[in-house]
């Protein structure tokens, strides 16, 4: 094409639909495979960290194998002869999750829990192997509608999947359990209590890698695992919850002091819970964020009777920088009344109260722990194109993933200083010995979704500028991954962060990048780059800029004057040697060869077409932005 020029009609053209495109694209749907539990009975925890040494928001799968460790566990420890209130609280926790389990394994749940039989089956609870049963059933329903070819569990009973497929196969002769005879139903009873009672009850085991053993849960593990389903939950409530969604998150707390499985945690929490504070609390709530707090405070003096009994002497109240103390959250105790902390809304905060500002803190950490941006319905993945050709036989590989914001200072002033040794081989020394690796190396950008992955809702930290430059550098990432070329790129328009995007075209020129591809990229794929990328950092846990993750192992904040050393030290010793890595696994989008590309002449015109770009950006995400801040103040009143 012919350059850019003054006054080129085609031109403004272009940039005119340019700016439209990007003010009216809302993100590019994908079919995603929503995945419950992983297999036809729990299976495994998913990708490490699970439960019991994670801090990241948890997956669909890891969500789902809370749930169903809750279900499961409640279920086997009820007990043999049911009353009519610990009958209706299971009857409650059952029907739970199809108001309350968030995304596309929530619209599951409530499809197959509104079935007519499964209902009546529920409704028919009237004893411990009743509800055993339902779970059974619920669960492979689930099970066959994710997965029409696994085999029901137990396997030995030789149901075929489709008996349980209440979604796909509607019409078919499904398992009625008022149907199955009198030795099924003990082999299914055999079954379900090895898989999930520990023979010696709810004690705290001392197994190594627990929650990755599919083993029965001991106390820790379940109490990891009604956490984890709490909270999630919570935080993925709509911001003015229906009545039925209020009521089936208020009842899993009735769930805990009725029918508890642990005797112990249960007799802990009958102390306190009857409080009247936490009662009234309790029936107050109303929205989003009375449940998000209302779980938090529970939460927290959970903590805080643990820590006073010198149970967790290493523990603090959450979140941790807000040095919240212990005295706040005892219950009972001789001074509840006066002393404890209240969820009401105060004019200014006070060690009993929290004010407006302080208690949106309290939640944005809340929901910073348990949501992912964007959603539970994302791939969780956020590769880049292979940048460099498969390791040799034994070489090692150094992983490096590098966090930051477009517009972050501390992340230019980290590149910078890394930016010439991001090659595909890497080399250092450590204790006198030389070092070499494949360097599988790329940069994650963090941020917020308010949206979802398909259809985002993104805010940069930065503002509306750092959203539209994020764009332009993962379409380099993108396009030219080859020997890390983009790194130089990223380098370029961090040596004055404060201008970002408008670099973008000197950038380009510099280092023989096609600048229309860029732009085109940032306006038809950037936004689901970004989401991708934002919802893979906040799935990680990062919320600091820059972060370094090692080998998947090691963090590094900021950027240390050891760094290297950090670096060579993990290449030593936690680098393996593998013949492939995901590294090398390509993408979806091909990369630019050296032919394909033009030396653009970039004249003052081409400056002002991203210039329109970023206006349009700034006006679209500044409008949303406001109305994210009118949404905020309308929920904190």
């Amino acid at each position: 094409p012919a350059p850019f020029a003054p006054g080129n009609s085609a031109m403004v053209a272009r940039a005119q639909m340019a700016l439209a495109v990007l003010a009216m694209l809302v993100g590019i749907a994908a079919a995603l495979e929503t995945e419950l539990c992983g297999d036809a009975i729990c299976g495994t925890y998913g990708l490490k960290p699970s439960f019991d040494d994670s801090n990241r928001p948890p997956s669909q799968q890891v969500l789902g194998r809370a749930t169903w460790t809750v279900y499961h566990t409640f279920a086997v420890y009820l007990p043999d002869s049911m009353g009519d209130v610990e009958i209706k609280t299971f009857q409650d926790l059952m029907n739970s999750a199809g108001s309350l389990y968030p995304g596309k394994g929530g619209a599951m749940m409530t499809a197959i829990l509104n079935n007519d039989v499964m209902k009546k089956e529920i409704q028919s609870i009237k004893n411990r192997e009743d509800g055993m049963l339902v779970a059974w059933k619920l669960h492979n329903a689930i099970t066959a509608a994710v997965k029409p070819n696994a085999v029901p569990f137990p396997e030995a009973l030789g149901i075929k999947p489709s008996m349980f497929d209440l979604l796909n196969q509607p019409n078919s002769n499904h398992v009625q359990l008022e149907n199955l005879n009198s030795a099924m139903k003990k082999q299914i009873i055999d079954a379900l209590t090895t898989r999930w009672k520990a023979t010696d009850g709810l004690i705290n085991k001392h197994w190594s890698q627990r929650d990755l053993l599919n083993l029965p849960p001991d106390r820790t593990m379940l109490g990891r695992a009604f956490w984890t389903y709490l909270h999630t939950t919570s935080v993925y409530l709509p911001h003015n919850p229906s009545p039925q969604q209020i009521e089936a998150f208020k009842s899993l707390f009735d769930a805990v002091y009725h029918i508890f499985p642990c005797p112990v945690c249960r007799g802990h929490f009958s102390l306190f819970y009857p409080d009247s504070v936490l009662q009234k609390e309790h029936a107050d709530i109303k929205s989003k964020h009375d449940a998000i707090m209302f779980a938090w405070k529970i939460h927290n003096i959970v903590t805080a009777d643990g820590i006073n009994r010198d149970e967790w002497p290493d523990r603090t109240m959450y979140p941790k920088d807000m040095h919240f103390n212990v005295s706040q959250f005892l219950i009972p105790s001789p001074h509840a009344e006066e002393d404890q902390m209240r969820l009401k809304i105060c004019p200014s905060k006070t060690e009993t109260c929290l004010d407006k500002d302080t208690r949106f803190e309290v939640i944005a950490d809340v929901e910073s722990r348990w949501k992912i941006e964007g959603g539970i319905d994302q791939p969780l993945k956020d590769d880049s194109p292979a940048a460099c050709d498969p390791p040799k036989e034994g070489q090692k590989v150094l992983k490096m993933e590098m966090y930051i914001m477009g517009k972050c200072p501390w992340c230019a002033k980290a590149m910078e200083k890394i930016a010439d040794s991001i090659n595909c081989d890497y080399t250092c020394s450590y204790q006198g010995q030389e070092l070499t690796a494949r360097l599988d190396f790329n940069v994650h950008m963090v941020g917020l979704n308010n949206g979802t992955w398909e259809q985002p809702w993104l805010k940069a930290i930065h503002g509306p500028s750092e959203l539209v430059g994020e764009r332009l550098e993962l379409c380099a990432r993108q396009h030219y991954a080859k020997n890390y070329e983009y790194v130089k790129f990223f380098q370029c328009m961090d040596e004055n962060v404060s201008v970002i995007p408008i670099r973008a075209p000197e950038c380009a020129k510099k280092h023989n990048m096609d600048l229309d591809l860029l732009v085109s990229c940032a306006n038809m794929e950037g936004e689901t780059l970004v989401a991708t990328s934002y919802g893979y950092a906040s799935w990680m846990g990062i919320d600091i800029t820059p972060t370094f993750v090692l080998n998947g192992k090691k963090h590094v904040l900021g950027l240390p004057s050891n760094f290297s050393d950090i670096v060579c030290e993990q290449l030593a010793t936690t680098s393996t040697s593998l013949a492939e890595t995901s590294l090398y696994s390509g993408g979806n989008l091909r990369m630019a060869s050296g032919s394909e590309r033009r030396d653009l002449v970039v004249t003052g015109v081409a400056v002002g077409f991203i210039t329109m770009v970023v206006m349009g950006a700034a006006l679209v995400v500044m409008r949303l932005r406001t109305t994210r801040d009118v949404e905020r103040e309308a929920l904190l009143p």
